[in-house]
């Protein structure tokens, strides 16, 4: 039996070593290799940001110019809060498809110049909606047109997004090469039911 457990903690250790163990939780295989650039020129309101976090596939941390915020905050102050992307949905982080979404985001946010067009409402995780630019390209219609991002019709009907995301559907592009994919607020709600379900 010594023997045997020897044995077992040198090959896990070999196989530590090796990578084999190594968790997978990059979903690299679901980003686009050749990925769909979105060109469009920031509108003249823009604001720059600066994002510090990537918290999900459509949510970060960023610091707003304080121009935009309504309240007067002292300048020793930074005003960080948490942003959605504007007009699209990802995948939860524990759906296919999650992990991807936050990779591909990190790529194209983090340490990089940010602009910003934000809207007047909130999402219904109260958070701000913004609509994010990096060198001139559209954050959330690329993510749309990669297949990292849904559309949602209730609040979204602009042709731009639906066309983009039907290219992906056709292409096969990341979410899009999975099978029976479920939308992420379907997902949401099927998780609250299970956890209120008693066990």
């Amino acid at each position: 039996m010594d023997w045997f457990l020897l044995i077992l903690v040198v090959f896990l250790i070999i196989a530590r070593l090796l990578g084999f163990c190594k968790k997978d939780d990059s979903e690299n295989y679901l980003i686009n290799k050749s990925w769909v650039q979105c060109h469009e020129t920031p509108p003249k309101h823009a604001f720059n940001i600066k994002v510090f976090k990537v918290l999900g596939g459509n949510s970060v941390l960023a610091e707003i110019p304080k121009e935009f915020l309504e309240e007067k905050i002292e300048s020793t102050k930074k005003a960080c809060f948490k942003l959605s992307l504007n007009n699209i949905e990802t995948p939860e982080y524990t759906q296919r498809g999650g992990r991807a979404a936050v990779l591909a985001l990190e790529r194209l946010l983090i340490e990089r110049e940010v602009k910003a067009v934000f809207q007047h409402c909130k999402d219904h995780f109260e958070k701000l909606l913004a609509t994010l630019y990096v060198d001139e390209r559209n954050v959330c219609l690329e993510l749309t047109a990669n297949g990292l991002a849904w559309v949602n019709k209730k609040y979204n009907q602009e042709p731009l997004y639906w066309s983009a995301l039907q290219k992906a559907q056709i292409k096969g592009f990341g979410i899009w090469s999975l099978n029976r994919n479920i939308p992420p607020w379907k997902f949401r709600k099927f998780r609250h039911l299970n956890d209120r379900r008693p066990h």
